[in-house]
């Protein structure tokens, strides 16, 4: 009964402190093309951040990116995943948001495209969201992988995903490996093209290699699987023969998308609520229950969202889907789709997590990202900036933040984007409220700087001593 009766107290102190006012937003510009939106809504409680991008205004572009670039990593003690802010990091992105659900290994469970090149396949009727120049789509896809031996096609079941006993699977360069959960037999196969949701691949048979359960895949390089019945498949083949690979994609136009990222269920289709459980296998509870969320959608203008919603805190319960279905919406959203959520829930701008994550402040490994690119304007070499405000503050009070330069002066609140972990959350005018005792980190977001400031949250003394 502990821990409820420090959720409660928290509740009540954080409802003592709102009651000022019941709803607050700030939208700020990050560079042309991109900005960053804070919503709060004090009497539910809920804290919602976003990201509006605007394909083909300034030089801001999109794409979604596998942690560490592959599917799996060798020896990584995460199979393949990684923190957000590590990602963005190594490929240089100046913000991002956590994607698709993932089996705790590097590999999307739904359907991955990266610049054309087809990565992971659909997950049963999921919805995808895929995009291009002036081109979104956002629903369920089909695609049929194929091996043709003769004239007839085998189907393959998997795509750069862990091969299970009778199954047959295939392997390119972005994965890095291939790999199977029992004993297979490996072909290599040399091919010059990439595999597309839609189209054929050119491949010939370099070696056959029985019993292996992984194997390199190199550039230039696919690796066809075969475990238990699909052994058969494999070992029927001969060194040195042409083989095709045919991909069918239906449910989007991969002629416009560039990129696709798999998620699910769709919440929004022609401007109007269009979730369907049963169509794409999940449990009504995932739906009903209040969780933190990651969401992504588009405007009839062509503007881009990307949302978290903050739960499981005591400034923010989270969203059940109807609920994201309203935000997006209310968001201008005429399409738009759900995305890994809980723990995964990550929303960050250069190496600062904006967003407070639901496990203790700590980013997830996650299996892939959407990023956006942009240039940042360069600061002058001698600027510099600290944060002044309050070392030390009570308990169930707030506290005023401001971002000073190096000539002294307060830098304006529109180009500040604030952030805390610990024991205190803060807004966008730089209010920071308290969450219990213990240590808040405030920090701001300047022209592609970030600075930090420790603050003591110390124990409320109601008598005054």
């Amino acid at each position: 009964m502990r821990s409820k009766t420090i959720l409660i107290t928290v509740a009540a102190t954080l409802a003592a402190q709102f009651a000022t006012a019941q709803s607050q937003s700030w939208e700020k510009l990050i560079v042309p093309g991109l900005s960053y939106r804070m919503e709060v809504d004090f009497a539910l409680p809920r804290v919602i951040h976003a990201f509006r991008y605007v394909p083909g205004s300034g030089k801001v572009f999109s794409a979604p990116e596998l942690a560490g670039s592959q599917v799996f990593v060798p020896d990584n003690d995460t199979k393949g995943r990684e923190p957000l802010t590590r990602t963005m990091e190594s490929v240089g992105a100046l913000a991002g948001v956590n994607a698709d659900f993932f089996p705790w290994t590097g590999d999307p469970i739904g359907m991955m495209v990266r610049k054309g090149e087809l990565i992971s396949l659909p997950y049963q009727k999921r919805s995808s969201f895929s995009w291009g120049a002036g081109y979104f789509a956002c629903g369920p896809v089909e695609t049929t992988l194929a091996l043709q031996l003769n004239n007839s096609l085998k189907t393959i079941d998997l795509l750069n995903a862990e091969v299970g006993d009778n199954q047959l699977g295939l392997f390119t360069p972005v994965a890095a490996s291939a790999r199977s959960s029992v004993d297979g037999i490996y072909a290599v196969l040399s091919t010059e093209d990439i595999l597309k949701p839609s189209g054929v691949v050119q491949t010939k048979v370099e070696l056959i290699t029985p019993d292996l359960k992984s194997a390199a895949v190199k550039p230039g390089q696919m690796v066809l699987v075969g475990t238990g019945n699909q052994k058969g498949a494999v070992s029927s083949l001969s060194v040195g023969q042409s083989l095709s690979i045919r991909t069918v994609s239906q449910g989007a136009d991969f002629t416009k998308a560039l990129h696709t990222i798999g998620g699910g269920p769709r919440l929004i289709s022609g401007g109007k609520p269009a979730m369907d459980l049963a169509a794409e296998g999940i449990q009504p509870s995932f739906s009903t229950t209040m969780h933190p969320r990651t969401a992504i959608g588009s405007t009839k203008d062509g503007d881009i969202w990307f949302v978290v919603v903050e739960g499981r805190q005591a400034m923010s319960r989270g969203a059940t889907l109807d609920e994201l279905t309203a935000i997006m919406q209310g968001l201008g959203c005429v399409e738009a789709m759900n995305l890994d959520g809980g723990g995964s829930s990550t929303l960050a701008l250069g190496g600062l997590v904006v967003n407070r994550p639901s496990d203790k402040g700590i980013e997830r490994a996650i299996c892939n990202s959407l990023l956006l690119f942009g240039e940042l304007p360069e600061p002058a070499p001698d600027t510099a900036y600290v944060i002044k405000g309050a070392p030390k503050v009570s308990e169930g009070t707030s506290a005023s933040f401001a971002v000073i330069d190096s000539k002294g002066e307060r830098v304006s609140l529109s180009k500040v984007i604030w952030a805390a972990q610990g024991s205190g959350w803060i807004d966008q005018s730089g209010t920071l409220r308290t969450l219990g005792v213990g240590k808040a980190t405030v920090s701001a977001w300047i022209g592609g700087r970030v600075v930090s400031v420790d603050i003591e949250v110390t124990p409320n003394d109601p008598g005054g001593k």
